[in-house]
């Protein structure tokens, strides 16, 4: 039945591997309750980039063969934990005319947690995604609640930071969890 919970032998997910049977449906990701995605950065000269954007929608949908997720972040409303660092987010934001991050992303099903690959675009921005999708529900509904981690390069970067200007690299990691709502 769609949107009907896996097979508990998962064990509750919370990050535990193994086969998600049963699994098959389509899942709305809640918007409500601080569902956000953070992105990270290693070390930049003397600072992280540290990023939290809301979720603003997205869907989960699972059948025999693959897992697709797509995700939509309200960029225009991120924060940071800096104010220096938020000015240059925003200033980014509006230069790239990237206000909303939307994400679609595929992959095969076989084993927990589904890898799913795809291409964030935002703006003049588009960059190649792979995300691990682990779900963490409670046993006797382990799609609950999703967990995503993954990481990505976005090459060279010019950082409206004084100091920072252009940077190279440029890699974040990605993570977020939130809650699921079976789609009848």
């Amino acid at each position: 039945m769609p949107g009907s919970a896996p097979d508990a032998s998962v064990g509750g997910g919370h990050g535990r591997l193994g086969v998600v049977t049963g699994a098959e449906g389509g899942w709305v990701v809640e918007t409500v309750d601080g569902a956000m995605v953070r992105l990270r950065s290693g070390k930049i000269g003397l600072i992280n980039v540290d990023v939290k954007a809301p979720v603003s929608g997205g869907e989960l949908h699972v059948d025999a063969d693959s897992v697709h997720l797509t995700l939509r972040l309200a960029l225009d409303e991120l924060r940071t934990g800096n104010f220096l660092m938020q000015g240059a987010a925003r200033s980014i934001v509006s230069r790239n005319d990237a206000h909303v991050l939307s994400y679609s992303g595929e992959g095969p099903v076989a084993h927990t947690p589904w890898h799913v690959v795809g291409h964030a675009k935002a703006g003049s921005v588009d960059v190649e995604l792979g995300l691990d999708v682990i779900p963490c529900g409670p046993a006797d509904d382990p799609m609950a609640e999703i967990e995503l981690k993954g990481s990505a390069s976005m090459g060279t970067v010019h950082l409206p930071l004084p100091g920072m200007g252009t940077v190279d690299d440029f890699a974040f990691d990605v993570d977020g969890r939130f809650a699921l709502r079976a789609q009848h």
